[in-house]
């Protein structure tokens, strides 16, 4: 039956005693139908395939191994940026924990002179430390804010 099919005898230029059972066999009528089917879903495909010029296809890998390698070469860059974005904030970071010391005295002198609007000597200390402790972490934050902006461009930059 499915010799049949696929040789295209089927069912017109087949033995009639072979056409006969299969229209008597149940098991054999579905495998005529299906076979049927399969074997002109293949011809149709094989006609409606498009298949690209050899030429087309060369051109084709050409530009994707071109792009690949380019990839490939650009990768340590892009690391080299995201290493030296993160190296800048550490170096800022570095700067700002050396300066501090000489801020701290200009902070006290501030302070002095606006402890005499305090009350008590303990509310000024309390406030004075509270704005040093916030002194540093804004300029923490601010520096962190200015540069990590410009870290990830370099991280994620394509160029």
């Amino acid at each position: 039956m499915v010799n049949a099919v696929l040789s295209n005898h089927w069912p017109h230029s087949c033995d009639e005693r072979l056409v006969a059972h299969a229209l008597e066999c149940e098991v054999c009528c579905e495998v005529a139908s299906i076979a049927t089917l399969i074997h002109d879903d293949s011809e149709r495909s094989r006609y409606e395939a498009h298949v690209p010029a050899a030429g087309q296809v060369w051109w084709r890998a050409a530009i994707r191994a071109r792009l690949d390698s380019t990839q490939a070469a650009t990768r340590p860059m892009t690391w080299l940026h995201g290493i030296t974005g993160a190296a800048a904030i550490g170096v800022l970071l570095a700067a700002i924990s050396a300066a501090w010391p000489m801020v701290m005295p200009m902070l006290d002198r501030g302070w002095a002179m606006a402890a005499g609007y305090f009350p008590s000597a303990d509310a000024a200390t309390a406030v004075a430390n509270g704005v040093r402790l916030s002194a540093m972490l804004g300029l923490i934050a601010a520096a962190i804010l200015l540069l990590a902006p410009l870290a990830l461009y370099f991280a994620l930059s394509d160029e």
